[in-house]
């Protein structure tokens, strides 16, 4: 690739992008190289984590979620990712990025929402972050390079989950580390109801829809009432974390999407049985598999 950009310092801010081989340009847009046209079929994800750029930063919001859950997701200690090349697919505003640049990686964080403006400005400027808007099916990657690939919570919003997955493994390394978080298909009334609600959601108006989860929202208080909470959540799923801010974030991010799929532990592992990974295990409660290269 050559570059002819405008810089700020050392990192390229605007400019463009050529192929030396194939001749093909592609714009770098306020730090963020793009090789994906527009947001697809994930324009849900645009609004929402810019709204929400900073609510899931464990740096901003004094919580330390998103270190655990990756510390768990991973299956294994984090101070293993100390100087190792890391992928994460489906990055966000960089919640779990931020974590792994603490321990040391290096990260390219790739997402096909204008999530990547949102990432950028938190954790674009760490010397070891690489943000690129680009699309899962079309990774614009060199292939077994990756010393870590992880997805969590994301590969359930495109077309075709397996299909998703099966683009990872060609970019990790021999002896590679592969981990990834899908929806379980477990509680079958929830989805039913969540399913039902979301053929009308997913149609409104990004604004709308969010103004509605705000509305929704107080029921939480309901749901805690003693005998509410079962028949609460199969009349008007929501999420119930304590935090205000995360449970209007969540319970949008559950009536948004177009794509949402659900899948079983049994299913997930023979997507990895059949990429050829080893030493897989299974990790709960959601859906979470790990393997090596």
């Amino acid at each position: 690739m050559s570059v002819s950009a405008s810089a700020d310092q050392a990192e390229i801010v605007d400019g463009r992008l050529a192929c030396a081989g194939c001749g093909a340009t592609y714009p770098v847009v306020q730090g963020v190289p793009r090789f994906a046209d527009n947001d697809a079929y994930v324009n849900s994800f645009s609004f929402e984590w810019n709204v929400h750029r900073t609510t899931q930063l464990d740096s901003l919001n004094g919580r330390s979620d998103s270190e655990r859950r990756l510390r768990h997701e991973l299956g294994f200690p984090l101070e293993e990712l100390h100087g190792k090349l890391v992928l994460d697919i489906g990055c966000g505003s960089g919640r779990f990025a931020e974590v792994a640049l603490r321990y040391g990686a290096t990260v390219v964080g790739i997402d096909l929402s204008l999530a990547v403006d949102a990432a950028y400005k938190n954790i674009g400027r760490h010397p070891n972050m690489h943000i690129l808007q680009a699309d899962v099916f079309k990774l614009p990657l060199k292939r077994e390079v990756f010393d870590v690939i992880y997805s969590i919570g994301v590969l359930h919003h495109t077309p075709n989950c397996r299909v998703a997955f099966e683009q990872l493994p060609k970019h990790l390394k021999a002896g590679g580390r592969l981990a990834i978080t899908v929806y379980i298909a477990a509680n079958r009334v929830y989805i039913a109801s969540s399913n039902l609600w979301r053929r009308v959601t997913t149609r409104l108006p990004k604004r709308l829809l969010y103004a509605l989860c705000h509305v929704a929202a107080p029921l939480y208080y309901v749901y805690r009432v003693p005998g509410l909470y079962h028949l609460g959540m199969t009349l008007l799923p929501i999420n119930m974390d304590p935090d205000w801010r995360w449970r209007v974030l969540d319970t949008f991010d559950t009536y948004s999407p177009r794509y949402q799929s659900y899948h079983t532990h049994p299913e997930v592992f023979a997507w990895f049985e059949a990429a050829g990974l080893r030493n897989i295990r299974v990790l709960g409660p959601a859906v979470t598999v790990t393997a090596e290269k």
